[in-house]
């Protein structure tokens, strides 16, 4: 059992990693986030938005996010560049039944992939989930403290990526990693750049 004294260092403080700290989102840091998201959406299938967000239109997506109480992460470099994010928002919030469950939302820096970056943003995302009464109200706040009204589950949903590993089921294999199990799949719902795209849920049970 840690003492107070270091849970509460671990609440109040960002996690350091060898060239990054992760930390929770400011309103400062939404443009860059959006430049990082931008690339994903112009170029990849792993958002099925087709076309890149202003900036107010992406500003708007965090002050939702922080307007339910919810977590969103920041992974910024030794000058405090964002090179990652990580958040999680309701699932299919106009049903209030589905209130205890959460979808993510993951992305990093093209220029940083595989530096544990994405990893570490994931880890302290389901952490705080886990745990929210032992972090700061700027990491997730009141309306998701007490053993009624906590997060449940976590829900991830993937495209098919044809060019990514074993077609892109390598990343369902990295999410089981963090305990994810895989919770279905949905045939070509999807189409962008000219091809249709099935998707691929996974659900992790808090």
């Amino acid at each position: 059992m840690e003492s107070p004294e270091a849970q509460e260092a671990l609440t109040s403080h960002p996690l350091r990693s060898h060239d990054f700290t992760v930390r929770p989102a400011r309103e400062s840091d939404m443009p860059a986030l959006n430049a990082i998201h931008a690339h994903y959406v112009s170029n990849t299938v792993a958002t099925f938005i087709t076309t890149p967000l202003s900036d107010a239109d992406f500003l708007a997506g965090y002050t939702s996010v922080r307007a339910a109480d919810l977590p969103y992460l920041v992974a910024a470099d030794a000058f405090n560049t964002p090179v990652g994010y990580a958040y999680v928002s309701p699932f299919r919030a106009a049903k209030a039944a589905y209130r205890q469950t959460v979808e993510f939302s993951l992305f990093c820096h093209p220029a940083h992939a595989g530096k544990g970056i994405g990893s570490a943003l994931l880890q302290r995302l389901l952490d705080v989930l886990r745990s929210p009464e032992e972090w700061a109200e700027d990491w997730i706040g009141e309306a998701w403290r007490g053993e009624d009204g906590r997060v449940r589950q976590v829900v991830g949903v993937m495209a098919l990526d044809e060019q990514r590993k074993n077609g892109g089921w390598g990343l369902k294999e990295y999410y089981e990693g963090f305990g994810f199990e895989h919770a279905g799949t949905l045939k070509e719902v999807g189409r962008k750049f000219g091809k249709w795209i099935d998707t691929v849920y996974v659900q992790l049970s808090l």
